[in-house]
Order: structure tokens, then sequence, then C-alpha cells
């Protein structure tokens, strides 16, 4: 009986000693949370950190605390240098910083925001001013000598070690700064870059992704590097997923489009390359990575495709043709194989001889399905043929319409006047029209129509002016004319269209493309569209017609309800 007794008094105090335990380490817990050091929950963000996550705060300070208490103008300044900086117009953004910062130089978020465009535009290859150099020291300082010791001194610290050479000693002190502050965007994703540069893809990956979530998924460079940590590290699927999903985001973020002209390449899809690469270039035309690619297109490979020699899609290609052509020679009547070697033809960018595939089979069955759509494929993306009198034959012709151009009165254009944008209003009289453009540069090409003709090298302009019934102004015809017989045209994106449509981008702002339609009869456009309340402008070439662009601006009030893209063909050849 007494054993029972004190068996069971042993367990009671085992059952309290764990109650007591459990009690204090709740207590301990809690009181950890109060506390201890403080966390931030990131929010579920696409490609960023799990739900339900959380970041050590650490000593990184509030860069918008003081924010509030400013003029509301001011405010509205710093969320448009923020915009423009996501957009990459990094040097407007640095303007509105550093003005910022003279009226309030002790403002944490102009500063911080200034000397990381700065840093930015410095890695990015871009040469700081002097008066930039000594800015970007000045504020540096200021910031360092404000929270000595801390996370962000480190990250500050870690750039500038980067800018003077030194990418080691950058590295660990990035490393240091997220472990000071790991609640800091611009130290994870800073420290995120550095890792891919040596190739620790796993642990940029995560870094990258934190910054992601820690940026609410507002940061368009944070998703630029992690894409490229799948592509090098060859996860095309994850690449892939992750530009198309930014791109949705950021549509004109240079970085991702190019990455996504990568990933088509590598699918053999030549042709939606090689429009990702000039519409880069339209905007961004000093863009040398894009110029770069559009010049190897054909020959990159995919990376992590294994030990050996990797074959670009145009090698597998050549490869492809090399095994169906004896075969093709052995089975002429086999169409389906023919059309392989034609398609095959395609991948490799041997226009003329797929062409001569599918234009066989055309001629053997008329009725083969979209044998017509494969003749038009390798057709449109024909270069243009070089002959050994084209520089001649250029020359001549320009001098020509040069002569042609100037032999009349003296025409004046501003840029602002330029593809047709007088600056007249829709509805004027002619009286006003001529008012202010001289009518001796005109001549009456039909009843209330006039045309005026001119020569800027090296492209021939021609402008028509139309005037409703009720002689008011209503539409402006534009057909600018290449007079070079070769207009290094590589079939996608024809230089005088790619250098027009960035000078229209310039006057009306960003168009919307159209990409090619097919009209029917063998006519083909690729155009760019404005539209505001009033105002329809649309700038189109045809394709097969590499040196001709033109261009619409119509009253929208005039215009019929409804109209389709290939509506316009009859605008757009009236004149």
């Amino acid at each position: 009986m007494s054993n029972s007794n004190n068996a069971a008094r042993k367990a009671a105090y085992l059952f309290l000693t764990l109650c007591c335990g459990a009690l204090l380490a709740f207590v301990g817990f809690r009181v950890y949370e109060i506390y201890g050091p403080s966390k931030v929950s990131v929010p579920a963000v696409p490609y960023g950190l799990p739900v339900g996550s959380t970041v050590l705060l650490g000593d990184a300070p509030d860069f918008n605390s003081s924010v509030t208490k400013l003029p509301v103008q001011v405010q509205t300044e710093l969320r448009r240098a923020s915009e423009l900086s996501r957009a990459g117009a990094l040097s407007s953004a640095y303007d509105i910083y550093d003005g910022v910062v003279v009226l309030y130089p002790d403002l944490l978020n102009a500063i911080w925001g200034g000397v990381n465009i700065l840093f930015d535009m410095a890695t990015n290859g871009v040469a700081l001013t002097e008066n930039q150099k000594d800015r970007l020291a000045l504020l540096t300082g200021k910031l360092q000598g404000r929270y000595p010791g801390t996370g962000l001194a480190a990250y500050l610290e870690s750039r500038v070690v980067y800018m003077a050479g030194n990418e080691s000693a950058s590295l660990e002190l990035a490393r240091a700064a997220t472990e000071k502050a790991p609640s800091l965007t611009q130290a994870r994703l800073w420290f995120g870059e550095l890792l891919l540069k040596n190739s620790r893809s796993i642990q940029a990956a995560g870094e990258l992704k934190t910054a992601i979530s820690l940026s609410n998924g507002d940061s368009p460079r944070a998703y630029e590097l992690l894409a490229e940590v799948y592509h090098d590290s060859g996860l095309l699927d994850s690449c892939s997923a992750v530009v198309e999903y930014a791109l949705s985001q950021f549509p004109v973020d240079a970085k991702l489009l190019l990455l996504q002209g990568y990933l088509k390449e590598y699918q053999g899809h030549f042709d939606a390359a090689e429009k990702i690469y000039q519409r880069i270039l339209a905007f961004q035309p000093d863009y040398a990575e894009a110029r770069a690619a559009a010049a190897t297109l054909g020959e990159k490979s995919p990376p992590g495709s294994g030990t050996g020699v990797a074959l670009s899609p145009q090698d597998r290609a050549q490869i492809a043709c090399d095994i169906l052509l004896p075969l093709v020679e052995k089975y002429p009547e086999n169409l389906p194989l023919r059309e392989a070697l034609g398609r095959a033809y395609l991948k490799g960018r041997q226009f003329d001889l797929a062409r001569m595939q599918f234009q066989e089979i055309k001629k053997a069955d008329p009725e083969y399905p979209e044998i017509q759509l494969r003749i038009q494929e390798a057709s449109i993306t024909r270069p243009a043929p070089i002959s050994k009198t084209d520089g001649l034959a250029a020359n001549l012709n320009r001098a020509i319409d040069s002569l042609r151009g100037t032999s009349g009165p003296a025409t004046t254009h501003d840029f602002s006047s330029m593809l047709g944008h007088y600056l007249v209003r829709y509805g004027a009289t002619p009286r006003e029209f001529f008012k202010k453009y001289s009518i001796s540069n005109f001549r009456p090409v039909a009843n209330n129509v006039w045309q005026e003709s001119f020569y800027i090298a090296p492209y021939m302009h021609t402008y028509t002016v139309v005037f409703d019934s009720l002689n008011h102004f209503r539409q402006v015809h534009v057909v600018v004319v290449d007079s070079s017989s070769n207009s290094n045209h590589l079939g996608v994106a024809p230089e005088v269209f790619t250098r027009l449509l960035k000078q229209n981008s310039r006057i009306s702002g960003i168009g919307n493309s159209t990409g090619e339609t097919d009209c029917g009869d063998g006519l083909v456009l690729d155009a760019a569209v404005w539209e505001t309340q009033d105002n329809f402008e649309m700038l189109a070439r045809v394709v097969g017609k590499p040196a001709e662009v033109r261009m619409v601006r119509f009253d929208k009030s005039a215009l019929p309800p409804g109209l389709k893209l290939c509506d316009y063909a009859s605008y757009l050849n009236r004149y």
C-alpha cells in the first residue's frame, strides 16, 4: 500500500512539473515576442516567400516615417520618382530625388532614393558625371554618419567597394548588411545580385524571393534577377513562368523582354524572338544586349544543356535538314515529308530553300493545308537582296529625291510637326491652316486636298492634308520612303519602320502594337496605333515593302464606327 502511494505521489509531482514547464515556456515565448527582435510579416506575392513568412526587422530605419508630414506636392514628386525608377528612367528619377534633397537636406526617403539610383547607374555601366560622383560621395557619407555600424552602413560600403573593383569584399559586406538589417529590401536585392555573379544560384534565389516579398512585388529588378538565376541554371520552365508574370506587371521592362526573346529562340520561334528584340530597340536603340541578340539570332544555345557541345536551334535545324533531304529526294511525292523539310529550313533561317519546298507542295496540291501560310512565312522573313550596284543605286535614288524635295519652296518642319503632326486643331478652315503653314509648300491634288513633299536624308516625305466637304480639316496621310533599294531589312522590322515608330512615340507617347495581320490577297500589315478621345493615329508597313511606311491621322469623330485593322488599308493607300 505504501509503495502505491509513493508511485502516485511521484506521478503527481511529474505532472505538476510538466505543467509548470509548459507554462514557463509559454510565458517565455510571449515575452520574447513582445520584447525580442521585431519581425515583419510579408504579404503573399507571386514568386516571393511562402505565405505566412516573417522577416526580422533588424536595424533597418523607417524610410517613410517623415514623408506624410511633407506638402502634398512633394509627396507626389517622391511617388513620381519611384515610378520612374521602376520604369527604368533612372536619370529622370534621380533629378527629382536630388531636387527634393535640395529643399529637404535631411529627408531620408529622398536621400536613400537618390543614392540607390546613382549606384544602379554606375553598376549598369552608365558613366556618372563629376557632379553626380560628388553627390554620391556626399550623400553616402551622410547616411553612414547618421547610421554608423548598421546594416544600412554595411550595404552602402558594399556598393562603394564594388565600384572600386573589390567584388569579394563587397560580397562579404552585403552578407553582413542582410544579417544586421534582414528587412532592408535593397540589401537583399544587392546581395542576391552579387551571389548570382558568383554562380551561387540557390542562395541568390532565396535572397531575391525575399526582396520580392519585402517590396510587395513592386521591384522589377528582383524579378529580372530571379528569372536570370533560373535561366543560367537551365531551369527554363521556371524562368519562363517568372518572365511571363513579371511582364504582366512591367510590360516594357527591357531585361525581361530580352529573356523572353532568348526563350523564344530556344524553342525555335525565331520570328517571334526577332520581333521582341526589335521592339526593345524601337524604344531603347542603344541597348547593346538587344542589338547583340538580334545580330546572333538562331545561334544561341540554351544554358544547362549538359556536357559536350551544345547545339544551337539553328544547328539542330541543320541536322534535321541533313536527315530529311535524302528522304525527300528518294520520295518526292511524299508531301508531309517535304513540308517537314521546308519547316526545318525555316527554323534554320534558310528561307529561300524553305520557300522552294513549300512551292513544290503547292504545285503538287494547291489545297494542301495552310500551304499559302507556309509560303508567306518563308517570304516575309527573306533578307533583302544585296547586289553589287546597290550602293550606287541607293545614292542615285537619294540624290534624285533630294533634288525633288529641295527644288520647290523651302519647307520647315520642327520635330513636333513631323509625320503630319500639324499644330492645327481638327475642324480648322483652310484659312486657319495655311495661316500656320505656308501654302507655297503645298500643291492641290484634288478638291479640298493639299499635299507637300520634302526630303530629309535618307527619307522622302509626302504629307497629304484632307479637308471635308464643309472645308474643315479632318485627316492627314503620310508616306515615307527610304530611297535606297537596300533598307537593311531583315524581314520583321525594317530600319525605316523602327526609326519612325520611335519618332512618333516621342511625339504621341507609347502606342499599341498590332503585330502582323493577314488582310487577305497577300496583304500583311504590321502597325502601331495611338488613340485618344479626339485623335486616332496609325503607323503601318506592308510586309514585303521594307522601304515604305504609311501613316494616317484622323479626327476620331469623322471615323465610321467598328473599323478593324484591315479596314484602314484603304485609308493608308489613298494618297
